[in-house]
């Protein structure tokens, strides 16, 4: 019985991929589906913790706001910016403080911003002072302004200026409210394992709601406290995942084994196979050159192989139908060494017939250019070396699936097998620039002033209608890369009815140093 690499391969991944769906499919789905569900509804309420929050601190300073408001409205307040004494301001500044929950200082500033009594019996610090000052002035400041850089008195401001009777600029209300007050709004908004922070437009954090203990993998939220210049960030826990994930896990890590096994299996008795099938190949493939070649009846263990054999067949018959004696029929080139225009016939008539079944080669048709004049210059001889160091050159620059044959005097030939399309361009890029820099660091030819003229198309039977139009395709993109006159080896990819590079690239590139 013939193994087929394309049916174990094809009964792999059926079985792969049927069974892995089967159990995993739906599962994957329902786990992604039920997890985006969950992030989003962890996401949503985090956002609306975090924003509530920002708004009820807001309403909390607006509050104080309006009570700074309504006293900077007093008439008596304005009558003790104009005529009261240190003595009044400070009684007043007690009763407010009486009066206020959660304050730590009151006082009247002159609309200079000077104190009004004894700032330290009205719990005002210089960094108070300062922010009146600022707001007198009119200098740009944070605010409400927090300050926490005395343990025990962390407050925040609230100021207002207050107008005389005829609206003059009379001076200023100035209250200062503890964070304590802020921090039991935040913590009417915490839920299990939730930290809040205060922080200003620095980043600086002036309040925290943590307990003290590390709080673990935690996400962050933010949101800016409308009318001020602080941001509250939420620390919350992530959602728990949920167990079915490692269940599934579980089950394709099963499955991928057994499938793993098999596999291992099936590839050591195809690898066996292969072998003793590349072995055949390659004893056919020496006989056919030799003219010793001779059709086997026997199967080979791989399908695929005994296809390649079956080819090998046609293309000796095709072989015996040309020449009766193939021995006596050379087929390389005697100067160069490199296969010649006879044996590159064939395996384009092959390869074009092939493309009908497989992916279309590559031919390269490469002109030595100004040999006519080398010759003249030099001699025949110097010629002749220059074609023969040309040939190693190129016999450098292929795989060992590649061909390297000599067309006629000054043009070689290369088929390429096997290379995607795509690396084309590069490698005639690469091979131009090469060829270019070999030529210019060789003792004997860096004065010879020769380089080369490649044309590029596929070897394909839907572009082209016989093997003899591969040729002429080729042909016509070596004459555009020589519409543009260069010191440097140039190449052009010729492309469906015209000689220009697919993908809009320009009809010519020449090799750039």
């Amino acid at each position: 019985m013939q193994l087929s690499i394309g049916k174990l391969t094809l009964l792999l991944v059926i079985l792969f991929v049927g069974v892995t769906a089967a159990t995993t499919g739906v599962g994957l789905y329902l786990v992604h589906d039920v997890h985006d569900t969950i992030e989003r509804r962890y996401a949503t309420e985090a956002h609306a913790a975090v924003t509530n929050a920002a708004l009820a601190v807001r309403n909390q300073v607006k509050f104080y706001q309006e009570i700074a408001q309504q006293t900077s409205a007093a008439p008596d307040v304005s009558d003790l910016l104009e005529f009261g004494d240190g003595a009044e301001v400070s009684a007043w500044s007690q009763r407010l403080r009486q009066l206020l929950p959660g304050t730590l200082g009151a006082a009247l500033a002159s609309p200079a911003g000077a104190v009004h009594g004894d700032p330290l019996m009205q719990r005002i610090g210089p960094s108070c002072e300062s922010d009146m000052r600022h707001v007198v002035t009119g200098e740009p400041i944070d605010y409400p302004p927090l300050h926490t850089d005395v343990p025990g008195l962390e407050h925040f401001d609230v100021i207002t200026r207050v107008r005389s009777p005829n609206g003059d600029a009379a001076g200023v209300v100035f209250i200062s409210f503890h964070l304590d007050v802020i921090e039991k709004v935040l913590r009417g908004s915490l839920g299990t394992d939730d930290t809040f922070e205060l922080l200003d437009r620095s980043g600086n954090v002036h309040l925290s709601t943590a307990s003290g203990k590390n709080p673990g993998d935690t996400r962050r939220f933010a949101a800016e406290i409308p009318g001020t210049s602080w941001q509250l960030v939420l620390y919350r826990s992530p959602p728990a995942s949920t167990p079915i994930t490692s269940t599934l896990l579980g089950i394709d890590a099963l499955i991928l084994l057994a499938v793993g096994i098999l596999a291992l299996y099936l590839g050591r008795r195809m690898l066996s196979a292969f072998r003793t099938d590349i072995r055949r190949v390659h004893g056919g493939l020496k006989s056919l050159l030799d003219g010793s070649y001779r059709p086997s009846t026997e199967l080979t263990e791989l399908r695929e192989t005994g296809e390649l054999l079956q080819q090998m067949d046609s293309l000796a018959l095709r072989l015996r139908d040309i020449e009766p004696n193939p021995r006596r029929r050379s087929l390389s080139d005697p100067l160069t060494g490199v296969y010649n225009r006879h044996y590159f016939d064939l395996m384009i008539a092959h390869l074009h017939e092939q493309s009908h079944h497989r992916p279309p080669a590559i031919v390269v048709v490469i002109d030595v250019d100004e040999l006519k004049r080398i010759n003249t210059e030099h001699d025949h001889f110097f010629g002749d070396r220059v074609l023969q160091f040309t040939a190693q050159f190129l016999l450098a620059r292929i795989r060992n699936t590649d061909i390297v044959a000599r067309v006629v005097g000054d043009q070689f030939a290369v088929i390429l097998d096997h290379r995607e399309y795509g690396t084309l361009d590069q490698w005639l890029k690469v091979t131009a620039q090469s060829y270019d820099d070999a030529v210019a660091s060789h003792d004997e030819f860096h004065n010879a002033r020769c380089h080369l003229s490649m044309g590029a198309t596929d070897i394909d039977a839907a572009l082209h209608a016989a093997p003899q139009d591969v040729l002429h395709a080729a042909d016509q993109a070596i004459d555009a890369a020589r519409l543009h006159p260069s010191e440097h080896s140039r190449y052009c990819i010729w492309s469906t009815g015209t000689a220009s590079p697919l993908a809009g690239a320009p009809a010519v590139r020449p090799a750039v140093r």
